[in-house]
């Protein structure tokens, strides 16, 4: 089933089982409802206002929330769950059986194994690798979990079972082999800790760069400061 006003290509495949909502854009060649054997029973939806670009290909039994915009060539398995205005950059992997929650956004090339769960407001910038493999090749699969806020700089590989704590900053080039506290720097192969994002100064003025919700806003909610404060008051609670 298709909603009103949507653009499709000529060139795409929709194949069955698929509910495509309203104002959806879906691009140049992209396969949107794949079932390999015919073994996912499960309907992929595709939400209101989403941008689906050239060369992706989707799976059946996932869902792709409001707002979201998914690059050109990104692969979304089977089992993957995507909140809101979201952003999935090219050439991304999305290997199924995972969670993406509301406002965060991947780069390019960015590898999401199964069992992850990236909460909210999480930034992985390009080359990221999310492990899930602890003996591979095996049939085990721990997920990584990054809490919201948190941020992945590039090329950096997380191992399997992995929690990056909320608003913590990890450095380019890293290999995480440990947990990683709320609010903390985490760099280096191995990861090492170098103390509290509060540490981080924007040049020549000093200030505190992190959290960095304030010196950047674009297209978060209004009340992002609040809903950071929000956050912060639980997931410190809870460690």
């Amino acid at each position: 089933m298709i909603g009103k006003n949507c653009k499709i290509s000529n060139t795409a495949i929709i194949n069955e089982n698929v509910l495509i909502e309203d104002n959806v854009t879906i691009g140049d060649f992209c396969v949107i409802g794949l079932n390999p054997n015919n073994k996912i029973k499960k309907k992929l939806i595709i939400k209101k206002n989403s941008i689906i670009n050239s060369h992706t290909n989707i799976y059946l039994g996932s869902e792709i929330g409001e707002n979201n915009i998914i690059g050109h060539n990104v692969l979304i398995r089977e089992e993957t769950i995507l909140g809101k205005n979201i952003q999935i950059g090219s050439f991304s992997d999305l290997e199924g059986y995972l969670s993406i929650d509301d406002y965060s956004k991947l780069h390019s090339c960015v590898h999401v194994g199964q069992h992850s769960k990236i909460m909210s407001y999480v930034y992985i910038f390009p080359y990221v690798v999310l492990t899930n493999d602890p003996i591979p090749p095996s049939d085990i699969r721990h997920g990584v979990i990054l809490e919201p806020f948190s941020i992945i700089c590039t090329r950096t590989t997380i191992l399997p079972g992995i929690k990056i704590g909320f608003s913590s900053f990890i450095g380019a080039n890293s290999l995480v082999n440990k947990n990683v506290d709320p609010e903390m720097i985490g760099s280096g192969n191995p990861l090492r800790i170098k103390g509290n994002i509060s540490n981080i100064k924007i040049p020549k003025t000093n200030k505190n760069a992190y959290p960095w919700i304030d010196r950047f806003k674009k297209d978060y909610p209004k009340d992002i400061r609040e809903i950071y404060k929000k956050m912060r008051e639980e997931y410190l609670k809870s460690e």
